[in-house]
């Protein structure tokens, strides 16, 4: 089996490491991992502000970018629904309008792709695996119907103990071009959710939408109480290396 990545903007230039993490994972999974040439954004923060003209020319270039068969996986959710939006971008009826509908069906997020894998839970779940640390995970808005799978995930794993930071439910006050528009209630919003998380005790922060991490550890770190901010692939990644990793140590 072999899935394409699809790395956003976002996680290819401030969170690499999180994007080695995904492919370290499905490796280990045992699905051979293919990274097509020639990505660039997806369209998504186009199409939030109302530019659908150059959204719609996004879309065509990751239709032809995503062409070849095969899952597509990508560690944002926002980012897969956005592509599971670009059908909404072509009249129906229309080849790209056909190609979208196509490339919608077979694009997952990374949790959502991984916790559908045979054997994937067990993996994590066996003696070869193992994080003892004390974990409080956000979940993302734009999680949609996948939203469990990161907890299922992160549930595997022996020795972690994952919380909840309270009222869970409430947005971190990113939500993209929200955070610009409206600034006041965004950085509100990012004040609670950071108390609520610090209240927790954790020892790291976790997150499967890179968004969040990026909104979530600036603001604590703004408040001189900086944590790991990790995605959910890098803690995988850490918990099936059975070693420390150097964001521990630090």
């Amino acid at each position: 089996m072999h899935a394409h990545l699809f790395i956003p903007c976002l996680v290819e230039d401030c969170q690499p490491e999180a994007a080695i993490a995904v492919a370290e994972v499905l490796e280990r999974l045992g699905v051979e991992v293919r990274h097509p040439s020639g990505q660039t954004c997806c369209g998504q923060l186009a199409y939030k502000t109302g530019d659908v003209k150059n959204a719609r020319l996004l879309a065509e270039r990751y239709l032809d970018v995503f062409a070849a068969p095969g899952p597509v996986v990508c560690p944002s959710g926002s980012c897969v629904k956005m592509v599971r939006t670009y059908p909404e971008l072509f009249p129906p009826g229309t080849a790209l309008h056909t190609r979208a509908l196509a490339l919608a069906e077979r694009t997952y997020e990374f949790c959502e792709f991984v916790s559908g894998l045979p054997g994937a839970l067990e993996l994590f779940s066996g003696p070869q695996a193992g994080l003892d640390m004390r974990a409080c995970y956000h979940g993302s808005c734009q999680m949609g119907a996948g939203a469990d799978a990161p907890r299922r995930l992160l549930a595997a794993v022996p020795g972690l103990v994952v919380v909840e930071a309270e009222r869970a439910e409430r947005c971190c006050g990113f939500g993209g071009v929200f955070s610009l528009q409206f600034s006041a209630v965004s950085e509100a919003l990012v004040e609670d959710k950071c108390r609520e998380i610090l209240a927790c005790q954790p020892e790291i922060f976790v997150s499967a939408e890179p968004s969040c991490l990026m909104n979530i550890s600036g603001r604590l770190a703004r408040m001189d109480r900086p944590l790991p901010a990790l995605h959910v692939a890098q803690v995988l990644a850490a918990a099936l290396k059975r070693e420390t990793p150097p964001w521990r140590q630090a």
